[in-house]
């Protein structure tokens, strides 16, 4: 009886194992700047559908929220005017192949001193409250064949926002900045090519 697999092929497979398995990075090199990108979101309800309520972090913009779950996150405003935050999964069915969104929020760090997404836990697919300032870090896993990191062993996209300000009563946008690093695997907030 003849292996299905050649030896040539499992030791080749075996070496990459082993090669990548003693590195803390992802198998795929850098080769995207981290950025900053400042940006403005109408809330979901109060809004015509038509305006962007969502950003989507792997293209660095802010997207319209529809079933398709294009987006990483959605903004909304509560009934005191507060912002929420609800990931993907929390709108839209999971069977449409939306991305799982875990979110970080316990910092005391402010925004700008965040120089790496930190490890640990993130809330899944849970919507948080956040308040003008208030810096908190997405994870975005992105493991399907339609995303960026298909072929990575780490399929995770990491970006950090804060809000800057709001207008619930009036225009209901929302301001904020968001710094992502869009190598997948890669935590850095810090401008440039990534090293980690």
């Amino acid at each position: 009886m003849h292996s299905r697999y050649p030896a040539a092929a499992v030791a080749a497979l075996a070496g990459l194992v082993l090669a990548t398995g003693c590195k803390d990075t992802s198998i795929l090199q850098a080769s995207l700047p981290v950025a900053t990108d400042t940006l403005m979101v109408y809330a979901l309800t109060g809004t015509p559908p038509s305006l962007p309520s969502g950003v989507s972090v792997i293209f660095r913009s802010s997207v319209r929220v529809d079933g398709s779950g294009t987006f990483d996150v959605a903004f909304d405003f509560d009934s005191l005017g507060r912002v929420v935050v609800s990931p993907v999964r929390v709108l839209v069915n999971q069977l449409s192949g939306a991305p799982a969104v875990g979110i970080k929020t316990e910092f005391t760090t402010p925004f700008d001193n965040i120089t790496s997404a930190p490890g640990g836990y993130y809330r899944p697919d849970t919507a948080i409250v956040v308040t003008p300032g208030q810096p908190f870090v997405l994870l975005t896993n992105r493991p399907t064949a339609s995303d960026a990191c298909v072929y990575d062993p780490s399929p995770t996209i990491y970006a950090k926002m804060v809000i800057d300000s709001t207008a619930p009563n009036t225009t209901r946008a929302i301001y904020l900045r968001m710094v992502s690093d869009p190598n997948c695997g890669y935590r850095s907030f810090v401008p440039g090519l990534p090293s980690n």
